[in-house]
């Protein structure tokens, strides 16, 4: 394949993502895919189907080693890497390729690197978690030339995989009707960032903090969290009802210390160890949370704050581009906020869409487990917010209107030729 490529192609160098602890467990005969069992399975599926029974699930290929991971957590296929039978069923492909892909072998990158003199390696798929200690060591080997964290945004499809979700958004947690998307990304469905995406951003220092990113507290009970997904925390303080609660508070910041105030009271100071995350763990006060990030000498780098939203609730328009050219879209952002646009995340309901000089093309909310159609007028909201997609006429405004019960909004976008 390498060859055939450089026919096609020879300025370009060739890569190729290996898990390498499940191709070793590929290799042994673990979790094979064949044609043979798929046509059993369904056979199996339609004879329950039938009988009116539900179907004995046998997971193979992909999706095996994705339950097996999902059971087992993240250190799982790192630790699975590090074996010597990883190593030896991959150098040969490795040999051939003009970079190695390693997907989920980070903690075999030293060794490898002292091993293979020659190899240039690749964090071909990698986890959010594990940003801080590529770049670290990728800043003293330069054969460690990138880092793809799986997931960059979430996706339709491997429902589950990556979710972190609760009795009140999803009716079930079986991966049944309903679940539609994987439910990890360090950017949500509609495009919005993340506690991880801000994390992403320090640890590969393009951003020095400090961040702060809030575990909801509004919840009870949850699915399990996955090996796809490092936190749920978000960017807001903003949990009214839920004062007393113990608060899981991050944050992300490059610097030797962390202090952390909820309404200037301080919650303590942190040290840096081996990581970008500081972690914090504070009763939920309404107000004010703030984080002040310190150099190694105690001088003050960097804050961020956070604040609690109003009482009051009104429902928000907002188009992330205030015109576009005819036929082109529009994304506006759908928003429970207060008075002062701060989102409010423990809003929910449901919207009811309308469009004028144009048309509407997409309209949902970033949740994993969502019923409705991304096609429909209506939509649910997900932590207060949804996201609806306009294609602009030929010329004048696009005019969006948006109703929940007795809040309305609307948003006027130009449209230039």
């Amino acid at each position: 394949m390498t060859e055939l490529l450089h026919q096609l192609d020879d300025t370009r160098p060739v890569t190729c993502g290996v898990n390498i602890f499940f191709n070793f467990l590929n290799h042994i005969g673990f979790g094979q895919y064949s044609d043979e069992k798929a046509a059993k399975e369904a056979e199996r599926a339609a004879k329950a189907k039938a009988e009116g029974k539900k179907a004995k699930e046998s997971s193979t290929g992909s999706k095996f080693f994705n339950d097996m991971a999902g059971l087992f957590g993240a250190d799982f296929m790192k630790l699975g890497a590090t074996l010597h039978g990883s190593d030896v069923t991959t150098r040969e492909a490795f040999a051939n390729m003009d970079i190695a892909g390693y997907n989920y072998g980070e903690k075999r990158y030293k060794k490898d690197l002292k091993n293979y003199p020659d190899r240039i390696i690749l964090g071909s798929e990698t986890f959010c978690a594990d940003a801080y200690k590529f770049w670290e060591l990728a800043k003293d080997n330069p054969r460690l030339i990138g880092d793809f964290v799986w997931a960059g945004i979430d996706y339709l499809g491997e429902v589950m995989i990556g979710s972190w979700e609760y009795g009140d958004y999803a009716k079930n947690f079986d991966a049944g009707l309903g679940w539609i998307a994987a439910g990890s990304g360090r950017i949500d469905l509609t495009g919005k960032p993340l506690g991880e995406a801000l994390y992403t951003r320090v640890a590969l220092e393009r951003e020095k903090g400090p961040y702060l990113a809030v575990r909801p507290l509004c919840h009870k009970g949850k699915h399990s969290p996955s090996a796809w997904k490092m936190t749920n925390a978000m960017p807001s303080w903003s949990w009214r009802g839920c004062e007393g609660k113990k608060a899981h508070v991050e944050v992300y910041a490059r610097a030797a210390s962390v202090e952390l105030f909820v309404n200037g009271k301080s919650c303590g100071r942190k040290r840096m160890k081996n990581n970008c995350l500081f972690t914090f763990h504070v009763p939920y006060e309404n107000g004010a949370l703030e984080a002040v990030s310190f150099d190694a000498s105690g001088r003050e780098i960097g804050r961020d704050r956070l604040v609690t939203a109003g009482e009051e609730t009104v429902l928000q328009a907002v188009p992330e581009e205030k015109s576009v050219r005819a036929g082109h879209l529009s994304f506006i952002r759908l928003k429970f906020t207060d008075k002062n646009g701060v989102v409010k995340p423990m809003e929910r309901g449901i919207l009811n869409v309308s469009v004028e000089g144009g048309e509407l093309v997409g309209l949902g909310s970033a949740c994993p487990f969502y019923e409705l159609s991304y096609l429909d007028t209506k939509c649910d909201t997900y932590y207060g917010e949804a996201l609806a997609i306009v294609r602009a006429g030929d010329k004048g405004t696009v005019k969006l209107t948006a109703a929940s019960g007795a809040l309305r909004a609307e948003a006027v976008v130009s449209v230039s030729a």
